[in-house]
């Protein structure tokens, strides 16, 4: 039998059977399945993530809220994502709850010397080999080129990188983690994004404490839990996500309450922690990035250990690394959050945490009676001085210990 190839073949031979389906040849045949909404549920969460990516730019917003008996405490991140480029732009803010305990701030916002505690403010400009932050008041970008583990920082600045997106930090980074997917009861909703208000989709989802602790930097996410095995199978946090018509990402929204659950954490008091995540703006305006005249500093000949800023000299305290001891080097002509007005050395053999106290605060205070007074009168309050000490796991590591004397100056 012959048949003209002019016609379409609606016959598929498989082994010995003949087997046929009909079909009518027409363009309906042709409709592209939906790059989303058309794979397995479970892979759903996935694709919405590379459908968002393949956008090439968004605008993004998330709320973190910590609950606590002294009120709420909020993060607010946002900014705009260039995704193909690898760039990305916004700020992160705090607002503390009025009556939080400081060692919760601190382990929030970041410890950092002195009196204060990091800033609640940060301006952060991502690109492909660079980071570049601003905090609170500071008159300069600080410029972090590849891994921050050369600092010796525990990758906190990292952390402001994503890999999913170039700002780090956000719900999009857990997308892929999520487990147990199904649609919600609400199969359909409408979503504000969706062109002419077509119909997208909601999902809801598990995630294990693993992958959840992504969305945090590592010194955060270990005052959150002790369930951190990588194996573990446990899902304490349940997870929702919607979806426009185009199957991008618009909204995440993530309950970390069941993190809560480390003892004599600096957060034990917090009763609640949520997230929510909007996405929106899809192809419209790039992330607008610092001008190439706005003050930059290199971190990498900038931030320092305080004990190697030297005698007189002076520093910013604020390095985005959320490590104790690490300062901005700045010129003293120029304004500056500390003075240094002494070191001191002492034998190698750990004295005991109360003796090493005692004797920085005896070596400091000497030095501060000889320190010339252009020095010393800088500081806020007459005659206060603060200084620091290593613990027993660094005292003595690798030379002498050494102690830093300074004052605060603003």
């Amino acid at each position: 039998m012959i048949r003209s190839h002019l016609l379409p073949l609606c016959a598929v031979a498989a082994s010995a059977t003949l087997l046929l389906t009909s079909c009518s040849g027409g363009a309906a045949d042709d409709k592209p399945a939906h790059p989303v909404f058309d794979v397995p549920v479970g892979q759903q969460p996935r694709q919405a993530l590379l459908a968002t990516q393949a956008a090439r730019t968004a605008r993004f917003t998330q709320i973190l809220t910590f609950t606590s008996p002294s009120g709420d405490t909020v993060q607010r991140t946002s900014g705009r994502i260039d995704f193909p480029g690898g760039r990305a732009a916004g700020s992160i803010d705090w607002t503390p709850a009025e009556d939080l305990p400081d060692e919760a701030k601190d382990a929030l916002l970041g410890v950092r010397l002195g009196a204060g505690r990091s800033p609640a403010r940060t301006q952060v400009a991502v690109e492909p080999d660079t980071i570049r932050l601003r905090a609170g008041e500071a008159g300069y970008w600080l410029r972090y080129e590849g891994s921050s583990d050369a600092f010796g920082t525990g990758a906190a600045v990292d952390a402001l990188r994503g890999a999913e997106s170039a700002f780090g930090g956000t719900l999009l980074e857990i997308l892929s983690g999520a487990q147990k997917v199904k649609e919600s009861p609400a199969e359909k909703v409408k979503v504000k994004e969706s062109p002419a208000g077509k119909a997208g989709r909601t999902y809801l989802a598990k995630l294990t404490a693993f992958n959840a602790l992504r969305l945090f930097p590592k010194d955060l996410g270990s005052e959150l839990t002790a369930n951190i095995d990588p194996n573990g199978t446990a899902t304490p946090v349940s997870l929702s996500m919607s979806a426009d018509a185009k199957g991008r990402v618009t909204r995440v929204e993530a309950d970390f309450s069941g993190l809560l659950d480390k003892k004599d954490s600096a957060l034990d008091g917090m009763t609640g922690l949520r997230a929510v995540l909007t996405v929106g703006g899809f192809g419209k305006s790039a992330p607008v990035m610092p001008a190439a005249s706005e003050r930059t500093l290199d971190a990498k000949e900038a931030v320092t250990a305080v004990g190697e800023v030297e005698k007189g000299g002076c520093a910013d305290l604020t390095t985005g690394t959320r490590t104790l001891d690490m300062v901005v080097s700045v010129p003293c002509a120029q304004p500056h959050e500390v003075r240094v007005f002494a070191h001191a050395r002492f034998d190698p053999a750990y004295p005991g945490d109360k003796a090493a106290k005692r004797m920085a605060r005896e070596a400091c205070r000497e030095a501060y009676g000889s320190a010339p007074a252009a020095w010393t009168r800088e500081g806020t309050e007459k005659d206060h001085f603060w200084y620091t000490w290593p613990g027993e796991a660094r005292w003595g590591v690798g030379a002498d210990p050494v102690v830093t004397c300074y004052v605060e100056t603003r």
